[in-house]
């Protein structure tokens, strides 16, 4: 398995407490006092993985676990990311060319008084082959 493209939650405001999402689709929701922009060159992107193996193997995936996942921005401020998701419906199959694609969306939490910049982190997907 290799990444493709990494989640992205785009630029965003926060006023007060609230969420972020990136469906494993690509778009985005919010709650709270979290409020998404659809401006500058920081886009939203669901993460792509892509898959090689066995021709017609069964396999599925398995997320990390809610809060277990902080992005941080290097200067001691962090948000916990929860709720990740996956565009494969329990499992699927490799080609016949033995490949395979998916894609993972998650939700960042961002805090009351959450510190402005940039934060980065990252997170393991697991592949089993069934």
């Amino acid at each position: 398995m290799s990444n493709t493209g990494n989640l992205s939650f785009g630029t965003f405001v926060a006023t007060s407490a609230g969420t972020v999402a990136v469906r494993a689709d690509g778009s985005r929701g919010q709650s709270g006092g979290a409020f998404v922009l659809n401006q500058g060159s920081n886009t939203a992107a669901a993460a792509q993985f892509a898959v090689h193996g066995k021709a017609n193997t069964v396999y599925a995936v398995t997320l990390p676990a809610d809060n277990t996942v902080l992005m941080s921005d290097g200067a001691g401020h962090s948000m916990a990311v929860k709720s990740f998701t996956s565009n494969l419906s329990g499992t699927s199959i490799l080609s016949k060319n033995g490949n395979g694609q998916f894609s993972v969306g998650a939700t960042l939490v961002v805090g009351a008084s959450q510190a402005r910049g940039s934060y980065t982190g990252t997170f393991s997907v697991i592949v089993n082959y069934q």
